[in-house]
């Protein structure tokens, strides 16, 4: 199975699941969006694009059923950003749309460094990663352009409790 850091990077991308029939004759793959994976049963879900814009189905995926995950093909070499199909999944879920107010480079990274300091200053444990994500507590992750409604977590209770603490900063 692939690491925390390698599923991470592949949210919202394109991928191709290897998937153990039960019959060592007949191999079966499967090809969506990665949308999460649970992170204790480390199950997948995934979903099937109609189009650009619309999701046809959305799979979910035992984690005893995969063999293997990788990028999709024609995806490896594009460097493509997947921002669309994150807006589709947004749409899909009924979250509300991001604002599209221009805030400067400058201040979008002072909002980052005052969330991660006050996150640390309450013992959270915060690193960050590539493309300017962050993890908060190995669970949570917090993206551009730092704002509470930009912090993901497949655990309700987590999310809860960060959003509640971060409530509380001026």
């Amino acid at each position: 199975m692939m690491t925390d850091d390698l599923i991470w990077n592949l949210l919202g991308h394109k991928v191709q699941i290897d998937l153990d029939t039960g019959d060592s004759r007949r191999k079966e793959t499967t090809i969506g969006h990665l949308m999460t994976r649970d992170p204790v049963s480390h199950s997948l879900v995934i979903a099937k694009m109609r189009d650009e814009n619309n999701i046809e189905t959305i799979e979910w995926i035992p984690s005893c059923s995969v063999i293997s995950i990788k990028p999709f093909e024609s995806e490896e070499g594009s460097g493509s950003s997947d921002n669309g199909v994150n807006a589709v999944f947004d749409k899909f879920f009924g979250g509300e749309p991001e604002e599209s107010n221009e805030e400067s480079e400058e201040d979008i990274k002072k909002r980052a460094l005052k969330v991660v300091n006050y996150l640390k200053s309450h013992h959270l444990d915060v690193v960050e990663k590539p493309k300017g994500t962050f993890i908060i507590g190995q669970c949570a992750r917090f993206e551009r352009p730092y704002h509470i409604t930009n912090i993901y977590c497949d655990q309700p209770i987590v999310l809860k409790r960060i959003t509640k603490l971060l409530q509380s900063i001026d």
